[in-house]
């Protein structure tokens, strides 16, 4: 320009280029934004209706429609009144989508759900072996547990089965009665064929009775608390060195030996040398009841803020029963397939001159003493102190059908009054009650005595504990004194080698020797059985043919 000053006209001329160029989309944009509307909303608007929204011309949005078909982002589209057959497309897995009424018919499928994972390892395998069938708008109406297994597998295309009859979008009604058709051999909870018997109302009762679900739920008829403040725990401060001191001893004992008590826990604390109960105080953990009600306090603490695993704590006073059950029957022929012949454990003390027996004071002692108990097969009776009449009951029982010479009892128990009371007042019930003559009844206690408490380097009782003032009390205090004992305080073990040793010195040991190397024999045998047999079921239609 040879250092003239640009014109009005040329600076207007530019600036309007620069306008333009940023305006105007380039094609290959305008081109993506047709084609995204086509995918947003080709199940419920027509071709006219979709152009007003992408700014384009109804033949336009047909051109850009029929690639998304041939690409298989979307379905095919079916004239009306043209009476056509279900046919096969192979589409984009985003081209379908799962029934929203399916979720409120039927149960959420559940990805650890044995059933569901080996139907992934079925289609991962062989493919699909039915194809999943859709209405004309892409809606699932048959197979949604095999498109979830699509989906479970990353597959990217999948092949399915268009119904001209159906649209979701059309004809509601006509849609959710076929997928309830679709589904009439599935294996159903009561819940499921409730939920289906509404689709068979006046129209718009399902859609009527789903709201009023979600409004009253499960609550229908019951009384309900409206929570009112909130439960604070102080935070951790003064007791900071005892709170460590909790979780090193209970994730090391988890670790090692799976859940404990609080009474277990109490006692491990009273071996480290030093502990405080106050930091800021120097208080010491002491054998009280103020320390042990520290440690009880501070376990509900450090299991709700996750210091220690809430399952490292038993508490078998208050037990929660939680019953085996299958969601279909299928799941249960497999699962008794996998453990056919499985189970087989021989007598070992079938060959004994004497049935023994075991006899526990504590829930928490018995889950110590129980792969002892398992190894030598012996009947195991925990007790929680005084035992009941039918634990008795059944103890006499196994001892009359046994034909053994004698019933031999091992008791395990704290050493207090009401510990060693215990082998005298069972052995009684079981002589006088139930008539087990004397010479035949042999009362052994293998732990805790007088002995061992004196040998062992181990914490007596918290503070002589109240145990009464009664007859026991004043026996046990006239010819001990008035330090007792629990089990708890005795490590794990030591208390399980203490009543191993106390069954081999009772056992005839070369007898039961003799009957571990026959099971040893046994199994052998039973693993080629087992082998051959399941084999032939697995090739079975036990489930009589259950859809997927």
């Amino acid at each position: 320009m040879n250092g003239e000053q640009p014109s009005s006209s040329h600076f207007l001329a530019a600036v309007g280029s620069g306008m333009n160029s940023i305006a105007r989309p380039s094609r290959a944009d305008k081109a993506e934004t047709i084609r995204k509307t086509i995918r947003v909303n080709w199940r419920t608007h027509s071709d006219r209706e979709i152009a007003k929204m992408a700014c384009a011309t109804p033949t336009t949005i047909g051109k850009y429609r029929k690639e998304l078909e041939d690409e298989g982002e979307i379905l095919p589209r079916f004239e009306n009144g043209h009476a056509v057959l279900p046919c096969l497309c192979e589409v984009s897995i985003s081209a379908v989508w799962p029934a929203p009424e399916n979720d409120k018919l039927y149960d959420p499928i559940r990805k650890d759900d044995p059933a569901f994972l080996a139907l992934v390892e079925n289609i991962r395998a062989n493919g699909f072996l039915h194809e999943i069938e859709v209405s004309t708008d892409g809606y699932i109406g048959d197979g949604h547990r095999r498109y979830a297994a699509a989906r479970y597998l990353g597959m990217e295309r999948i092949t399915v089965r268009i119904r001209p009859d159906q649209s979701r979008t059309k004809d509601p009604d006509k849609f959710v009665r076929w997928l309830k058709s679709a589904n009439t051999q599935r294996v159903k909870t009561t819940a499921e064929v409730l939920r289906e018997g509404l689709v068979t109302m006046e129209p718009d009762t399902w859609h009527r009775v789903c709201d009023y679900r979600e409004t009253v739920s499960e609550i229908d008829g019951a009384e309900v608390f409206k929570l009112v403040g909130e439960k604070k725990r102080s935070y951790i401060v003064q007791k900071r060195g005892l709170a460590d001191a909790i979780v090193k001893v209970v994730n090391d004992y988890y670790d090692q030996d799976g859940p404990t008590s609080d009474r277990k826990v109490f006692y491990l604390l009273l071996n480290i040398p030093g502990l405080l109960r106050n930091d800021v105080t120097k208080t010491p953990f002491q054998n009280n009841d103020h320390s042990y009600q520290d440690v009880t306090d501070l376990l509900t603490r450090l299991r709700l803020d996750g210091s220690i695993p809430f399952d490292a704590i038993e508490d078998e006073t208050r037990p929660v029963i939680i019953w085996k059950t299958h969601r279909s029957v299928g799941t249960f022929i497999e699962e008794q397939i996998e453990d056919f012949l499985g189970g087989y454990s021989r007598d070992l003390l079938q060959s004994q001159p004497n049935h023994i027996e075991l006899l526990v004071e504590k829930n928490t002692v018995a889950a110590v003493l129980e792969d002892i108990a398992s190894k030598y097969t012996i009947p195991m009776t925990s007790g929680r102190g005084y035992s009941s009449l039918p634990p008795r009951k059944g103890m006499v029982d196994r001892f009359r059908a046994s034909g053994c010479e004698k019933l031999v009892v091992i008791v395990v128990s704290d050493f207090d009054p009401e510990g060693q009371d215990i082998p005298n007042a069972f052995g009684l019930s079981l002589r006088d009650d139930f008539g087990v003559e004397p010479d035949k009844l042999v009362i052994i206690k293998a732990a805790l005595t007088h002995h061992q408490t004196q040998d062992m380097d181990i914490p007596d009782g918290r503070s002589g504990k109240e145990k009464g003032e009664g007859s026991r009390y004043k026996k046990f205090v006239d010819a001990y004194g008035e330090k007792f004992w629990e089990l708890e305080a005795v490590p794990n073990d030591t208390l399980c080698e203490i009543v191993e040793n106390t069954i081999k010195r009772t056992i005839d040991l070369k007898a039961f020797l003799r009957e571990v190397e026959i099971e040893r024999d046994e199994q052998v045998d039973l693993v080629e059985s087992r082998r051959r047999v399941r084999d032939v079921l697995s090739g079975l239609d036990l489930a009589g043919g259950q859809p997927v």
